[in-house]
């Protein structure tokens, strides 16, 4: 049975025949959900400028699964005001969400996450552990998730002055020097991060070698899961990427 209000986001949403849009929602209570809002285009009502992103909202939602339908639609508080590299990457979360979210299984921690993330770039927050900690969490979400405390094989604690990489689907393991043709790893290579930045990027403890490493991590963990095509909000960052970089930026997406 349908919860009769649910709180939530427009993730996305597109033009549906005449009058009405397709949206994607993530919600606190059903996790992400498509619904119809019928007769609003071209309608300059309340309800139409309340489908934007980052908007919070109250809303119900009836039908079928796949596609239901949007009644109920109403502030559940000001719109988050973002601009500039901080707009692009909640632009990013967004659209991470609704590539990867299954319809309808709630992730209310991670719904959290998501409101404390856009609340963090509202507020002009250091962006790069904004998106690191959100990737992160998502991937644990999902179940895709690695424990960087401990390796994989064997249990043993990570250490600080030995180096590990990442083996997908498994975890974190310790890389044997004198095997290292074997297991055709780069000792220069992306694949390589030091248990010190490991335990850092596990206790959210942000330098520049950790947040390369958290990068590099989430990376490779969200690259077979994206698929190939490419991600919209990244594509639009890099166009509009200056040299003049802001310091509180980074690379970082």
């Amino acid at each position: 049975m349908l919860p009769e209000q649910l709180t939530g986001f427009v993730l996305h949403r597109r033009s549906y025949r005449e009058t009405s849009y397709l949206t994607d929602l993530f919600t606190l209570e059903l996790g992400k959900v498509s619904a119809v809002a019928r007769g609003v285009r071209g309608n300059k009502g309340d309800k139409k400028s309340l489908l934007q992103s980052f908007q919070p909202l109250l809303l119900s939602v009836s039908g079928k699964h796949e596609l239901r339908n949007l009644h109920q639609l109403e502030s559940a508080g000001s719109m988050l005001q973002l601009t500039g590299h901080q707009l692009f990457s909640a632009m990013y979360l967004n659209e991470l969400l609704n590539r990867l979210l299954p319809k309808e299984v709630p992730h209310p921690e991670l719904f959290i996450s998501y409101q404390q993330s856009l609340q963090w770039l509202a507020d002009g927050g250091n962006i790069e552990p904004c998106l690191r900690q959100f990737e992160l969490s998502l991937l644990d979400e999902m179940g895709y998730g690695f424990d960087l405390t401990q390796e994989y094989e064997n249990g043993k604690t990570i250490e600080p002055n030995v180096d590990y990489c990442l083996v997908l689907e498994n975890g974190i393991k310790r890389i044997d020097v004198s095997a290292q043709g074997e297991q055709g790893l780069n000792p220069q290579g992306s694949n390589r991060f030091t248990g010190e930045a490991l335990l850092q990027v596990s206790q959210h403890i942000w330098t520049p070698n950790s947040l390369q490493c958290a990068k590099r991590i989430t990376r490779m963990a969200l690259s077979p899961l994206l698929g190939r095509k490419p991600l919209k909000s990244r594509e639009l960052f890099q166009q509009t990427w200056t040299a003049a970089k802001p310091a509180n930026i980074g690379n970082a997406k």
